[in-house]
């Protein structure tokens, strides 16, 4: 919108142009030279000319650089971004009690202020730009899983709980063929609300950059790792989201080989028991520190001699984008996963997550004591239901031999 604008001023400057060359003309032939006033006003033009070409070039410039990156449209806006441009912020930096909620789409309890005096650590007088932050944990363990949309509070499905394949030959014309069996359950997931809140002083609200800077690093990264959390070790008692582990099948140790089997052969035989199942796994959940033990697997099993079984030091895998894999399937190493315990499964089959609400966030000075002590909470949630259709495609197990 702003080139076409820009390039409509440039169309209206070269119009001026020409009229004020044909109306100057015959001054310049009769006096040999422009007066003053007229040389002022062709230099103005020409200095409109200039910095309206300067911007104009600039946006293009950004159009080309967008298209080459594979961007297109619109540049995508932070999570921060959205709040401190929103209408419900701008109102609280003008005196509102409250911002309403602001949707965020899907994505410590620290207290960030001293409420009282000078030094107000997220507005102070000079400070090395950002906040510092602890180091951010990868979330991987939503992706795996098909996700959906809910508009109730409770999902409820059908689920296959027994099977009986009496199917066989008629024994002759006329006879009754074979009859099969099945049993079913009607389940339901609840839908769980995640949410947390830290509170900052009012001061920043006029510190838009640091706020854009904490919500995107911190607030709603705080909410995601809880988010993986639940999806993994959810007990379902209580408000908790019933996760994967608890619903899985645990893996049977009966063709381990404890003489030999090391982790790599301990996920190949979890493989196997999910397509015995007749299902067909795609990923395998991992604690990153037995994800190292399994990537410095050797022959001979020291420093000093042998190759690397499983892996090669100078591979990518695991970086630049790149996604790790094992016995063909996509490998999420996650501190989530207790050390020593692993998950195999067909994930995309065997459950799915149901959204109810987007990541919301929304700033208020409505809490406790906040109004007179110039505090104002800033509080971040989420809503949904994780639904386990097909246990038997999960598969749970421990090293060194799946117990």
């Amino acid at each position: 919108m702003e080139a076409k604008e820009l390039e409509a001023k440039l169309t209206g400057i070269s119009v001026d142009l020409e009229k004020f060359f044909a109306k100057h003309a015959d001054e310049v032939k009769t006096q040999g030279a422009a007066s003053a006033e007229t040389k002022s006003a062709l230099e103005k033009l020409g200095n409109d000319w200039k910095e309206t070409s300067a911007r104009l070039l600039a946006i293009e410039q950004k159009i080309v650089a967008r298209g080459a990156g594979g961007g297109g449209g619109e540049e995508t806006k932070s999570v921060g971004e959205m709040v401190v441009e929103s209408e419900g912020f701008k109102a609280m930096q003008k005196g509102a009690k409250d911002s309403g909620k602001l949707n965020l789409g899907h994505l410590y309890k620290t207290n960030i202020v001293n409420a009282t005096g000078q030094n107000q650590p997220l507005v102070p007088d000079m400070r090395v730009p950002g906040i510092l932050t602890p180091g951010l944990r990868r979330l991987t363990v939503r992706d795996l899983l098909a996700q959906n949309r809910t508009s109730s509070n409770l999902v409820q499905f059908v689920k296959e709980t027994a099977f009986t394949n009496n199917a066989a030959s008629q024994t002759s014309e006329g006879a009754s063929k074979a009859e099969s069996a099945m049993t079913f359950s009607l389940s339901n997931a609840p839908v769980q609300t995640l949410a947390h809140f830290i509170p900052a002083s009012r001061q920043i609200l006029d510190d838009a950059p640091a706020l854009q800077d904490y919500i995107n690093t911190r607030l709603m990264f705080g909410l995601k790792l809880v988010e993986e959390d639940q999806l993994l070790n959810g007990t379902g008692a209580g408000t908790s989201l019933n996760g994967l582990i608890n619903q899985a099948t645990v893996m049977t140790t009966t063709g381990a080989v404890t003489a030999t089997d090391t982790y790599i052969d301990t996920i190949r035989r979890a493989k196997t028991q999910v397509t015995d199942s007749f299902f067909e796994p795609d990923g395998v959940i991992i604690n990153p520190h037995d994800w190292e033990t399994i990537q410095l697997t050797k022959t001979a099993g020291t420093a000093s001699s042998g190759q690397y079984i499983y892996s090669f030091p100078r591979d990518t895998a695991g970086t630049f984008g790149q996604v790790d894999t094992m016995w063909g399937m996509n490998v999420v190493s996650t501190p989530a996963m207790a050390q020593g315990q692993f998950l195999v499964g067909a994930f995309k089959l065997a459950a799915a997550i149901w959204d109810r609400t987007d990541a919301t966030i929304e700033v208020s000075r409505e809490h406790a004591s906040f109004f007179i002590q110039n505090l104002v909470a800033i509080l971040v949630e989420e809503r949904l239901a994780l639904t386990v259709f097909r246990p038997l495609a999960l598969i749970y197990g421990g090293f060194p031999f799946g117990s």
